[in-house]
């Protein structure tokens, strides 16, 4: 296949994020509902897993959402459904069977189906822009003070530790965006979730090797042109001038947004390289000094319209006196060395055009050496 441009997803293809924005997404989770709702057993929760999910069902690439979205489900089943820990985790399950692409909308409309939650709907007032309290603290606790005033152009008012975005991982070498560069004339873009300024703080040196005018930071439009909407892609596509190109991303948002932008255009235009890697597997190539333990889990499938046995990702209890703790420890031993082939399962189910471990692979896919 021959491609004028590669377009990148940043976060789990050029960034390991499990500890940066992961993170944020369970420290908003569990200061809000402990200080807002006095629920102090949020530790109960496999939040990894819940993220993972969430992100799966297409709807969830703003990870602000997903911190909303996880805040939702448990207020709902602990405050208004009075359920334990234990068939709270059962119940998730069984709401993100139901959830598509529409994020946040989709997960109103399934929990307001036989119970009243507009009261918590209005104590969290999401979204407010940057002024609601999920947003806010979320992006104190990412972002730190300094990035937190160049981004936002005020002052935080509550977190002043160490940012979480400090555990950003690059995983791309610069030898691959090199060659890569070389070998599409400057024709690499970016299209994230994240700001510029995230995005130029994180990637650092290497933000040098795509081209400006085809980098698109989502955090920084409307939040109606998220992924799977194919808005940026068309950006990148109008500003070069592209007859075609190879998006690389890593999640269902992606995939999505790929095969809306052919049924809009053509299938021709917009090829699709799939990133399936895994924990310490997709950091293999980075310096033993700066690899993040793993002990996080990313990007579980679950999703009707992908033909995977979902019994190898579900979560089952036989007692409900069940330890909450041995229940979780045993899901993520379960299900860890499974997510890197369930993903690949994904993209091969879906027909990408290229699937890989990890992007400093892309090179020898696409048959690019050294000069």
């Amino acid at each position: 296949m021959e491609f004028e441009a590669i377009i990148f997803d940043i976060d789990g293809v050029l960034v390991d994020v499990r500890k940066s924005y992961n993170g944020a997404i369970i420290k908003t989770v569990q200061i809000i509902l402990q200080e807002v709702f006095e629920i102090n057993n949020s530790t109960d929760y496999p939040f990894e897993v819940m993220i993972s999910k969430l992100r799966n069902t297409g709807g969830f690439n703003n990870d602000i959402d997903t911190t909303y979205a996880i805040i939702l489900i448990l207020l709902y089943c602990v405050l208004i459904k009075k359920m334990d820990s234990n068939k709270t985790i059962e119940m998730f399950e069984d709401i993100i069977k139901k959830l598509d692409e529409k994020g946040k909308d989709s997960l109103e409309k399934e929990l307001e189906r036989d119970s009243d939650i507009q009261s918590i709907r209005e104590k969290l007032n999401y979204p407010y822009g940057t002024e609601d309290l999920i947003s806010s603290r979320f992006n104190e606790i990412f972002y730190g003070s300094k990035l937190f005033k160049e981004q936002f152009k005020k002052e935080p008012m509550r977190y002043f530790d160490n940012p979480l975005i400090y555990n950003d991982i690059v995983i791309i070498n610069e030898e691959t965006i090199r060659l890569l560069s070389q070998a599409f004339s400057g024709n690499l873009g970016l299209i994230s979730g994240r700001s510029k300024v995230a995005s130029y703080f994180t990637l650092g040196k290497l933000i040098k090797y795509f081209n400006e005018d085809a980098c698109v930071f989502l955090e920084d439009e409307k939040r109606e042109h998220s992924k799977p909407n194919t808005f940026s892609l068309h950006r990148v596509f109008d500003k070069l001038n592209l007859k075609n190109a190879l998006y690389v991303g890593d999640s269902m948002a992606d995939l999505l947004m790929v095969e809306n932008f052919r049924e809009e255009t053509n299938k021709d235009r917009i090829f699709f390289c799939g990133i399936y890697g895994e924990g310490d597997e997709i950091n293999k190539s980075i310096k033993k000094d700066k690899i993040v333990r793993n002990d996080g889990i990313t990007d579980i499938i679950n999703n009707s319209q992908i033909k995977i046995n979902r019994s190898d990702m579900n979560i089952t209890t036989t007692s409900s006196s069940a330890n909450t703790k041995n229940i979780h420890k045993s899901f993520l031993i379960q299900n860890k060395n499974r997510l890197s082939l369930l993903r690949k399962k994904l993209f091969e189910s879906k027909n990408a055009d290229i699937v890989i471990e990890n992007v400093n692979d892309l090179p020898n896919i696409l048959n690019i050496t050294k000069n």
